[in-house]
């Protein structure tokens, strides 16, 4: 039996990662890549953070925008709601005065100033009324409720209104209601 004795540099089963390029490379390797997934760890970790913050930020921009639209939408209808009180101090005076002591025209004016009244308040609004007599029908801005026979006309002419439409800006608020022509 012959022992073959191996220098201590050449043995196969020594470890060091200078006897084996190889072992060498694979051990950089999972190094890069173990740096690779703690940064990419932390990456996310912060991303997370950041976007759970966004989400707060939004919530309270949302809750705080709820918030404000309310108030602005009581604003304006306490502000719409003042004026109807004077239109509502003319009724008021009108009720209080003794019906035996009063002529009908002196009534009638005191009608007449206080739907005036309503009018401006209306109109301080940008609530404007129409009457789309003598118009073609449009079924977007006017409701017929009746139909008349009527050759002095084209068909389907508004040849009566008996309500009023109104509208606020572009935004119908109520169609007119009317008669409208036909041919038989």
């Amino acid at each position: 039996m012959t022992h073959k004795r191996q220098h201590p540099e050449s043995d196969s089963t020594d470890e060091s990662p200078s006897a084996n390029p190889d072992r060498q490379s694979s051990t950089d390797d999972e190094s890069r890549q173990s740096d690779a997934l703690v940064a990419a760890i932390a990456e996310a970790s912060e991303l997370r953070e950041r976007l759970l913050r966004w989400q707060a930020d939004f919530d309270n921009l949302r809750r705080r925008s709820s918030g404000e639209i309310l108030e602005t939408r009581r604003n304006a209808e306490g502000a719409f709601a003042k004026d109807l009180l004077d239109v509502l101090d003319h009724f008021e005076t009108a009720l209080a005065v003794d019906p035996a002591r009063m002529d009908p025209a002196t009534l009638l004016q005191g009608v007449r100033i206080t739907y005036d009244e309503l009018k401006k308040v209306l109109q301080r609004r940008g609530i404007e009324s129409f009457d789309p007599t003598g118009q073609s029908f449009d079924p977007n801005l006017h409701e017929a409720i009746a139909r008349e026979v009527n050759a002095a006309v084209e068909p389907m002419t508004i040849v009566q209104s008996f309500q009023r439409g109104y509208m606020m800006g572009d935004k119908i608020l109520r169609p007119a209601k009317v008669k409208v022509s036909t041919k038989d």
